[in-house]
């Protein structure tokens, strides 16, 4: 059967690490994915998605979404960069229908989803993101977020595909992470970041067996993922 994706592996050159693992696909096909519980409870190809509050802990369903999920098609969505009664103006991934009815990729710094629909009121996928620039993690000398290695994830694109990305055996800062998109040939302002550390998960199928990247573990529970669309494998 044929995939409606490609996976492999991309390595910064000329040290060959780290390593990031790439699933690219048609931009018709990225998909935000509200799942609030561990990605293996679930039969999808992708990577985990946004930033989401666990006021129980990560061995707990979410008790938030804290960043923008939207699927034309789907009627449960999250409308917000942060929360409604405190919403952050964010880097945010939009794909929407242009007029010969091809889906095109870009991204805007939107705090709700109206503001989105409102410029591309054919908008298929929001998903809302973070981008490289330090004061967008926090303040103070030590941004622990962005300063610190961590297991990363990324969704990036050009004109036609899109590529969700994790790190694989390695950790890296946000400052890192820019230069890295760039070294294997991905654009860094077509890109966002999206959660990290432990929340950093991809699963894929390969010669008809499901892979696991990201962080050692893949079992936190987390609020949405960005799926291949169209393409479900059940162990």
């Amino acid at each position: 059967m044929a995939l409606p994706y490609s996976f492999e592996f991309r390595s910064v050159q000329p040290a060959g690490k780290p390593v990031f693992a790439v699933i690219k696909t048609a931009l018709s096909r990225v998909k935000p994915e509200i799942i609030n519980t561990q990605m293996l409870q679930k039969p999808h190809i992708g990577i985990n998605g946004g930033f989401f509050a666990a006021d129980n802990g990560y061995d707990n369903p979410p008790t938030g979404l804290r960043a923008i999920s939207y699927w034309k098609d789907d009627t449960t969505y999250y409308a917000y960069n942060g929360t409604s009664s405190n919403p952050v103006s964010r880097k945010t991934f939009v794909s929407y229908t242009d007029s010969s009815n091809v889906v095109r990729a870009t991204y805007m710094y939107a705090s709700n989803l109206n503001q989105v629909l409102n410029l591309y009121p054919t908008a298929k996928a929001v998903i809302g993101g973070m981008d490289y620039n330090r004061d967008s993690w926090g303040s103070g000398t030590l941004v622990t977020a962005y300063d610190l290695a961590a297991w990363r994830t990324v969704l990036a694109w050009d004109s036609s595909y899109g590529y969700m990305i994790v790190t694989h055996g390695n950790s890296v800062t946000i400052p890192q992470l820019k230069s890295y998109m760039t070294n294997i040939g991905l654009d860094p302002v077509n890109s966002i970041v999206l959660d990290g550390s432990g929340s950093t998960a991809m699963r894929v199928v390969r010669d008809n067996q499901v892979y696991w990247y990201g962080s050692p573990t893949h079992d936190r529970y987390i609020g949405n993922m960005v799926r291949v669309y169209g393409i479900d494998w059940f162990e």
